[in-house]
């Protein structure tokens, strides 16, 4: 009795020791850095550049981590979360990710798991067990010995190391990582308010299943599908020990049916949430008995919809259809799924062998829906996933691991023996290679002989140099007007660009002009931004790796048919009220800081592979000058400053303009364009000395509501004797009669 009490009073110390140990391990080099005084860390290039999601501010609830301005279909709950610590402590964005939002994570992550196991098999060390596997496993030690002997069936020499699981993305910090967290007591939550009832109860694990909705879509769409089936399967089971099993049958036999219909309905159509919404509503309705389970069911479809709603709204309002998901197949290979987690599959062939003699049935269909679920959206294609379905088998890690620590209360027998003494040992050698690797450098010969390891979110410092420049980018922007604007490069080596970009944004007090085109809906909005950008970089060498666009080489070189610009500028910058130009450390700088020069930029930063310009024009006698546009539904105003007074020539150029804008007034007067072709027109204005306006009347469209419009990618006005020294071409003459 005694040592029973001592045991339970040790027990609190352990589970607090291994989550000091796993974050001191996941979080070291962050840790080590901060010892020295060094805040300017950040974690893997690629999430530096997720993080901004909610720096940056819109009128939609949700908008790009660049400009704030485009509405996404991006999960924002965890980049907010960052942000909001962000603004708290005053750190940049990547210092608090590193700093403070890994370390959350890993022990959200690993308490999480634990009171969800504990919650759900009320065994203090199998909870503790599944929580350290369910956060620190990856593949299953030696098992790359098997891939030349089943290459012969299998065609697979090698793993394709497609699976990433927690173990090695912890220190990303991303949406998927706080996806992981929310996973297991998410569902956990819905086994206790399943068994115990009770209204809060409900509610709480609805709003959890919410909250996944906000954290990452996927893991959200698994786990709402993983709910579903399980509050099905349960009635089934509760039916056959009841002694009804044509009951049971028959609600079987719904469920083949509703989900051989979504299957064949998602063939045709691809991904859409429609499908999924409904097999979640009859996956409940076949699980209702009485009015018991008809109010469970309500209460817990309610407190989702309802913490889920800010977010659902919006994708409903961007009419986001399976065609935003890109279809591009990346299935994995079964031979690779079996060999990773081959450990922990032998761990669950035990426990359910051993299930009539655990006596804990529920528990188990609790676990074995998760399994088939992660398995079944992952080769299944039950939903019509053409893309990222292997997250879904990644997640599979995580039911994997809590009937992994099912091992330990198997009763004694020969299955009780293979598991503590052969697998148990090989499960945590597999953690303690990972964490090897994770806090230092895997030997090779122990790379070779148990298995590889990569960690993907390690800490690393700033570029050389970067410090400086961001501390710049932080002093100038502080110090410009309200509604300012950064012009940053666009994408051409995804990663890198994002991440560099994302550097300075997380420093910079107002957004980028060019928006971030992840997660974005309007493809042509955006190519406006990138076109102006285009327009004054030409040989920009622009390639979005989310669409494949090149943007730069659509964009066209002249104003109009057979007219160019003779002398090159930066007035349509002043439009968007862009005061800055910033890059660092990409291959096509030079040529960026060339033909910045060349537009007539100042430099007011340049050190160590950085560079800082200021577009501020220079006054010309023969040149207008023009202000920050406004814009009131459908008019755009562009303000105009004439150095003196005299006939101007005023030429405009972007997509479609002749088409987008209907009418242009100087004042109250009305003005008749000369049409260049689709894509540029050109006025004539007698203007005064100094301050006037032009307005255009632009087509409507319900998204300049949200997004200011950029219709314009180059502009110029200059006086009509000098127009030759601006534009040249055999069409300027005509415009001169």
């Amino acid at each position: 009795m005694g040592m029973q009490a001592n045991r339970d009073n040790r027990h609190p110390a352990l589970v607090l020791l291994c989550l000091i140990s796993l974050i001191g391990v996941f979080a070291s080099r962050q840790f080590v850095d901060l010892w020295h005084g060094q805040v300017d860390t950040v974690g893997q290039i690629e999430s530096v550049s997720l993080s901004l999601y909610g720096r940056f501010h819109g009128v939609a609830l949700v908008t790009d981590a660049y400009s704030g301005e485009f509405p996404t279909y991006y999960n924002f709950l965890s980049d907010w979360l960052i942000n909001a610590v962000a603004w708290a402590t005053g750190l940049p964005t990547y210092s608090t990710q590193a700093l403070i939002y890994v370390p959350f994570l890993i022990a959200f992550m690993f308490l999480g798991t634990y009171f969800s196991v504990r919650a759900v098999v009320g065994d203090r060390g199998v909870a503790l067990l599944s929580a350290v596997l369910a956060l620190a496993s990856a593949e299953t030690p030696f098992v790359h010995y098997l891939y030349a002997l089943l290459e012969p069936f299998s065609g697979l020499h090698a793993p394709t190391e497609t699976l990433i699981p927690p173990a090695q993305a912890i220190g990303i910090a991303s949406s998927q990582d706080f996806g992981w967290g929310m996973f297991l007591p998410s569902l956990a939550a819905l086994y206790c308010a399943r068994r115990q009832g009770g209204v809060l109860l409900t509610l709480f694990a609805g709003a959890l299943l919410g909250v996944c909705c906000l954290a990452h879509t996927l893991t959200f769409l698994q786990v709402a599908t993983t709910a579903s089936v399980y509050v099905a399967s349960a009635t089934i089971a509760a039916r056959i020990r009841e002694g009804r099993p044509i009951n049971a049958l028959l609600r079987i036999a719904a469920m083949l049916v509703l989900t051989t219909g979504i299957a064949l309905v998602s063939q045709r159509t691809g991904v859409s949430m429609v499908n999924f919404a409904v097999y979640w509503f009859f996956c409940f309705i076949i699980s209702l008995t009485d009015l018991r389970s008809l109010s469970f069911a309500a209460v817990y479809g309610f407190a989702a919809l309802a913490v889920a709603s800010p977010y659902l709204l919006q994708v409903w309002q961007l009419g986001l259809q399976g065609g935003a998901f890109q279809s591009y197949d990346s299935p994995l290979p079964k031979t690779e799924f079996v060999l990773f987690h081959l450990g922990y599959i032998l761990c669950a062939v035990l426990v359910f062998l051993n299930a009539s003699r655990l006596k804990r049935s529920d528990a188990l269909i609790w676990i074995a829906v998760m399994l088939i679920v992660s398995i079944g959206m992952g080769y299944g294609k039950i939903f019509g996933f053409q893309s990222h379905e292997y997250r879904f088998l990644t997640n599979a890690i995580l039911p994997l691991a809590v009937v992994s620590g099912f091992i330990l209360i198997i009763q004694p027998s020969a299955s009780r023996r293979i598991a503590i003494v052969a697998l148990l040992p090989l499960l945590m050698l597999g953690v303690l290679r990972n964490l090897w690797a994770t806090a230092g450098t895997l030997p090779d010969l122990v790379g070779k002989s148990v298995g590889a390891f990569t960690y993907l979110g390690r800490a690393i410092p700033l570029p050389e140099g970067a410090s400086a420049l961001l501390d710049r980018v932080r002093t100038q922007t502080a110090e410009l007007p309200t509604g300012s604007r950064l012009l940053l490069p666009p994408e051409y080596e995804y990663p890198q660009q994002a991440y560099r970009n994302g550097l300075l944004l997380a420093v910079s007090r107002f957004p980028s002009f060019i928006p971030d085109p992840r997660y974005i809906m309007w493809r042509d909005l955006y190519a406006d931004r990138v076109a102006v950008f285009c327009s004054l970089f030409p040989a920009y060498q622009h390639l979005d790796a989310h669409t494949s666009l090149r943007l730069c080489d659509e964009t066209p070189r002249e104003i109009g048919p057979n007219l160019i610009f003779a002398n090159a500028g930066f007035d349509v910058l002043s439009l968007y009220n862009i005061n800055l130009l910033a890059f660092f450390r990409g291959r096509q700088d030079s040529y960026l800081a060339e033909r910045a020069a060349a537009l007539g930029m100042r430099p007011i930063y340049d050190a160590d592979g950085g560079m800082l310009w200021q577009s501020l024009a220079k006054p010309d006698p023969d040149r207008l000058s023009f202000g920050a546009a406004s814009y009131a539904d459908p008019v755009l105003s562009l303000p105009v400053v004439a150095p003196q007074a005299g006939k101007y020539l005023v030429v405009l150029a972007g997509r479609s303009i002749t088409k987008r804008v209907q009418h242009i007034q100087l004042g109250s007067a009305v003005v008749e364009p000369r049409l260049l072709g689709d894509d540029g027109l050109a006025i004539t204005a007698d203007l005064e000395a100094g301050a006037s306006q032009i307005t255009l009347a632009l087509m409507p469209d319900p998204r300049f509501r949200l997004v200011f419009p950029a219709p314009i990618r180059q502009i110029i006005g200059v006086r009509r004797e000098a127009a030759a020294k601006f534009l040249t071409g055999p069409r300027l003459q005509e415009l001169l009669r």
